[in-house]
């Protein structure tokens, strides 16, 4: 079982993606902090796979590089208030928009992302961009 760490300031939303990547078989653990996650790290002595984080919250990029030191396979999923707010995120596995709705249909979309990442097997401070996909791609 792949263990997420989620941290966002919204816990509303890192709880939703939390019971929905609990249900495709992933261990999640939220936090509403950088410092937050890593009193949980330290009290649980959890190890992490995926660490998905809002990255506009104060030491998101340092906590993520320290995180992504520890293990090769480590990958990071960046979360973007806005599109085009993010570009770039170092050592991001991936980048993404966080979903403007809260539904079954995002969170299969998210569940999704994570899979994706982690088979995608992109190299550790690769950058791949994602994005909501719109009718023109459908369409091809």
């Amino acid at each position: 079982m792949r263990t997420v760490l989620l941290v966002d300031e919204d816990l509303g939303f890192a709880f939703w993606l939390g019971r929905a990547l609990d249900g495709a078989g992933y261990e999640t653990w939220p936090a509403r902090s950088v410092a937050a996650a890593e009193s949980l790290l330290s009290e649980v002595r959890l190890g992490v796979d995926f660490l998905v984080i809002n990255a506009s919250l104060p030491r998101a990029r340092s906590f993520a590089t320290h995180l992504g030191r520890s293990r090769a396979d480590f990958r990071v999923i960046a979360i973007c208030e806005e599109s085009g707010a993010v570009q770039t995120f170092f050592g991001a596995t991936a980048v993404h928009t966080k979903p403007k709705a809260i539904n079954a249909a995002t969170a299969f979309e998210w569940v999704q992302i994570v899979r994706r990442v982690q088979i995608a097997g992109v190299a550790h401070h690769g950058l791949q961009v994602l994005h909501k996909p719109t009718a023109s791609d459908r369409a091809s």
